[in-house]
């Protein structure tokens, strides 16, 4: 597959999700797989608090991130369908949840740890909370070589989060080629926020040698690739870990599913990924982007550092609200109230995260749920701007945050982009007026939530050409970045006591028109996801905190 062959192929997963797949496409829901990975056999490793360095800080993060962290029961079995396969399906009664989201509830992306003083390299299992020792003695070396990470010093440990391609294809299909993508985002967002938070320092590299990656993990790169790596803490000198111990023969691979599918426009968009050697980076941002630095610490992980800077007068006099003839709303910056103080490494603020927007209320949020919520956001992304030198930095730095406001205090309903240097939202588009939730209802492809009935609803936005940035790599890194943008939102709306349902199905030509993306001043700029924040109503199904051991 050619790149432009990549760019037409992805664009069309952007634009009609429904076209992705062949006429006459169904789910197997019978032949599912499982939702973890299994591995028989193999000595495990323990994660618990009190374990030794670094396995009790990889405890924390592990469990923070991607652990089966609650079980839910629905009676019913709940209602599956895709867009393409509109049948109603009742899944099973009990369901696994993880502190992240996932399309469809479906976890593809994996996590493996190479461990630096044992030498170790171990795949996460998130249903028994452990490490499964999948090689020993110079294997977390040979893997950190393959990462192109330096040789000389090594951080705690390495994580590599990868992506097993039939745990969400089976459901979606070739659209799983882009799902899959914003989901490892998702989780590359959660793992590097607590790896900051436990190690004040982590780097994200998305540019290594595939395969001899997958060499190190045992991974057939058909089945599954690596997509990121996070390494865990500052480089510090260590002594060669060939001595370490040894791992018993690899331990064997068991799958649920008795047909794996796979499709050939797929399978060529993913060699074509592998065997890309662009950095994947675009160019520089332009001036009113997101800045491509992170000062430091990340602001807003532990409280009110994530307000942004005062809003100066001068600053918002230069672009001020116009006067419009009859009774038309002024254009012009709407400033937002200082955001509360939210703590997104609390554990409660996890156990809150859901997706439930079929629950919304109607209800209206403060102004100050919404700038917490649209600061966090920027604040991750300026943080994952500045978390490495390749792909996902360059797009984290071009990412902008637009939010269809529907009811908030304060806020007039509208279109709008945030500008977070100014703690404003700024009237783009079709302006301020009613309509915006209307809007956003009917651009779903499939009415599976009421996101009529949401508060305001963000859309990250990116230069939707991904072309100038290299081959279909930078298609990754682009993706990896909106993952990383739902991450923040998903869980500052927790923080808040809100539910932000995260959905990619919707006609973005529609949401692209309403903001003035179709071609005028952001030039190739165009939505990439939905995410509708507001109240829920209590859920009437149970849903059960699993306790690590």
């Amino acid at each position: 597959m050619t790149t432009d062959e990549a760019y037409t192929y992805t664009t069309g997963l952007r634009l009609d999700p429904r076209s992705a797949n062949p006429d006459g496409w169904r789910v197997d829901w019978a032949d599912g797989p499982w939702p973890v990975k299994v591995y028989s056999g193999a000595r495990r490793l323990p994660l618990r608090p009190d374990g030794p360095p670094p396995l009790a800080a990889l405890h924390r993060l592990l469990h923070g991130g991607f652990a089966v962290s609650r079980i839910r029961t629905d009676p019913s079995g709940g209602i599956a369908a895709t867009p393409a396969d509109p049948r109603p399906h009742h899944g099973p009664e009990v369901q696994l949840r993880r502190p992240v989201p996932s399309g469809g509830a479906m976890y593809p992306t994996e996590v493996y740890a190479a461990l630096t003083a044992t030498g170790q390299v171990c795949h996460y299992d998130p249903y028994r909370h452990e490490l499964t020792v999948l090689a020993g003695g110079d294997a977390a070396a040979r893997l950190r070589a393959a990462l192109h990470l330096p040789t000389e010093a090594a951080p705690a440990a390495v994580l590599v989060l990868t992506s097993r391609f039939w745990k969400n294809f089976y459901k979606y299909g070739d659209f799983a080629t882009r799902l899959g993508l914003v989901d490892a985002g998702v989780a590359l967002g959660r793992a590097a926020r607590l790896a900051r938070a436990e190690w004040e320092h982590a780097e994200v590299r998305t540019v290594f040698d595939d395969e001899a990656v997958h060499a190190c993990l045992g991974l057939d790169g058909e089945e599954e690739n690596a997509w990121a790596a996070v390494t865990l803490g500052p480089y510090l000198p260590y002594r060669a870990d060939t001595g370490g111990p040894d791992a018993p023969p690899r331990p064997a691979l068991l799958e649920r599913s008795r047909t794996v599918r796979r499709s050939d426009r797929f399978t060529a968009f993913q060699r074509a990924a592998r065997e890309d050697t662009s950095t994947a980076a675009p160019a520089r941002p332009p001036e009113d982007a997101v800045p491509a630095t992170a000062p430091g610490p990340v602001p807003g992980d532990a409280g009110p550092a994530a307000a942004p800077g005062p809003v100066h007068e001068d600053a918002v006099s230069a672009a001020a609200p116009r006067p419009v003839p009859g009774d038309a709303v002024p254009v012009g910056p709407v400033p937002l109230p200082a955001p509360r103080a939210l703590d997104l490494l609390a554990a409660e603020t996890a156990a809150r995260r859901f997706s439930r927007g079929r629950l919304f209320t109607g209800a209206e949020a403060d102004g100050e749920a919404l700038a917490g919520v649209l600061g966090q956001a920027a604040e991750a992304l300026r943080a994952l701007a500045g978390a490495g030198a390749d792909g996902p930095a360059g797009w984290a730095a071009r990412t902008r945050l637009y939010c269809a406001v529907h009811r908030v205090r304060g806020v007039p309903p509208g279109w709008y982009r945030y500008a977070h240097e100014l703690g404003a939202l700024l009237p783009v588009g079709e302006g301020t007026g009613p309509g915006s939730a209307r809007r956003v209802q009917e651009a779903l492809f499939a009415a599976s939530f009421n996101a009529e009935l949401a508060a305001f609803t963000v859309h990250p936005v990116t230069p939707a050409d991904w072309r100038p940035a290299g081959g279909p790599r930078a298609y990754r890194a682009q993706q990896l970045a909106v993952g990383a943008a739902i991450e923040a939102v998903t869980l500052a709306a927790a923080a808040e006591g809100l539910s932000g349902h995260a959905v990619l199905g919707f006609d973005v030509t529609r949401i692209d028109t309403a903001y003035g993306l179709d071609g005028g001043a952001d030039t190739d700029g165009g939505t990439q996801a939905q995410i509708c924040v507001g109240a829920v109503r209590p859920d009437p199904n149970w849903e059960i905190a699993v306790m690590p051991r």
